[in-house]
């Protein structure tokens, strides 16, 4: 994959919705495992929705971000000679930032359920790197 220059940026049309859905039908699964054993916790509300994290914001929240990394690494193609090191880096640093997210934007968070949540973000983050990585270079 270190060896990617420009990638053929007209192919994130479908990558970027293929990375989403693989990443949404795992997470998806992780979720209903968490929910299973115990570490998706329904007694806890998200806030602003007073609601307890269901199956549909954990597709979304897969899904959508993979979309708009899409739209950085076409950024980044149109910008740089290197795109694909550029949005690595920036993957990678933004993964290790939303490892907060679950613990700031969710009060009384559980620890296993604030990691079990990180772990989904793992997720997302890794399928969209392999995936771009896989099928955008230029043939």
């Amino acid at each position: 994959m270190s060896s990617i220059e420009k990638i053929a940026a007209k192919k994130l049309l479908w990558v970027a919705p293929l990375a989403g859905a693989i990443a949404a039908g795992i997470n998806s699964v992780l979720f209903l495992i968490g929910s299973a054993i115990g570490l998706i916790d329904a007694a806890v509300l998200v806030p602003g929705m007073n609601t307890p994290i269901t199956i549909v914001p954990v597709i979304m929240s897969s899904f959508i971000p993979s979309l708009v990394a899409g739209l950085v690494l076409a950024g980044l193609n149109y910008f740089l000679n290197k795109p694909f090191k550029v949005f690595r880096i920036v993957a990678v640093v933004l993964l290790l930032l939303s490892f907060v997210n679950p613990f700031m934007g969710i009060p009384g968070i559980p620890i296993g359920m604030g990691i079990w949540l990180n772990v989904m973000h793992i997720v997302v983050a890794g399928t969209v790197v392999y995936c771009f990585g896989r099928f955008t270079a230029k043939s």
